[in-house]
């Protein structure tokens, strides 16, 4: 009989109203990211993906935003090397050095995407997640953040009705052509409430010196320790 080990998508991770089955990182994974951070001088979002993402989704086709990316891997980062990390930092009041392990649960800030209907006189604009991974990739093919933030706003509408109308059928260049043509203020209002059901994500904690227990806010840009070195 070969020698093989099994592995199994056997974990849930449900991050706003969607779930995803995953597995843990293996060994193939850790010596793929740190292979790309020898060889590269940044590993963008994309390589992060494509590395310790989609290889442990047991449906790797998958269209995530930039967020879900992060709150994904977190969840697949807790099941593989732990719900904590140790942080070190200088209290604001003593100027004393604080080391601490701490739960990521305690850190995260997440709000999920909130997408909904918006109604401006006589039509609906209904939005909802980029369905698929290939659709989001032509968020790539931009040239500028206009187009970008044009582009990606079109790519979440599923319908728009008009005068009761439903249309959910539409090309791509279609839509563009409609949304191109609408007057500027019904466009800026729709744009207006669709940058609103955006998630967001923060990382911060409040923690208390073990010196002085004053109490200090720490924000981070990103979680220190997070991965391997």
């Amino acid at each position: 009989m070969a020698l093989k080990y099994n592995v199994e998508y056997n974990n849930t991770a449900k991050i706003g109203n969607r779930e995803f089955k995953f597995r843990p990182w293996t060994t193939k994974n850790e010596k793929d990211y740190l292979i790309a951070v020898e060889a590269e001088e940044e590993i963008t979002d994309d390589m992060l993906f494509n590395i310790l993402i989609a290889p442990c989704l047991e449906d790797p086709d998958v269209s995530l935003t930039t967020n879900e990316q992060k709150m994904l891997m977190i969840e697949i980062r807790k099941k593989s090397l732990g719900s904590t990390f140790p942080m070190r930092y200088i209290c604001r009041q003593c100027k004393q050095v604080n080391d601490l392990d701490v739960e990521l649960d305690k850190i995260i800030k997440f709000k999920p995407d909130n997408f909904h209907d918006v109604e401006v006189e006589n039509m609906v604009f209904s939005f909802g997640p980029i369905p698929t991974q290939r659709l989001r990739d032509k968020l790539k093919e931009q040239g500028t953040n206009v187009d970008y933030a044009f582009t990606n706003f079109l790519l979440h509408i599923q319908s728009i009705e008009v005068d009761r109308n439903v249309e959910d059928s539409f090309t791509y260049d279609e839509l563009t052509d409609f949304v191109e043509n609408l007057p500027t203020y019904i466009f800026d209002e729709v744009y207006k409430e669709f940058q609103s059901m955006k998630s967001s994500l923060d990382f911060e904690l409040k923690t208390y010196c073990a010196v002085c227990n004053t109490e200090n806010d720490v924000e981070f840009d990103h979680i220190p320790n997070f991965l391997w070195t």
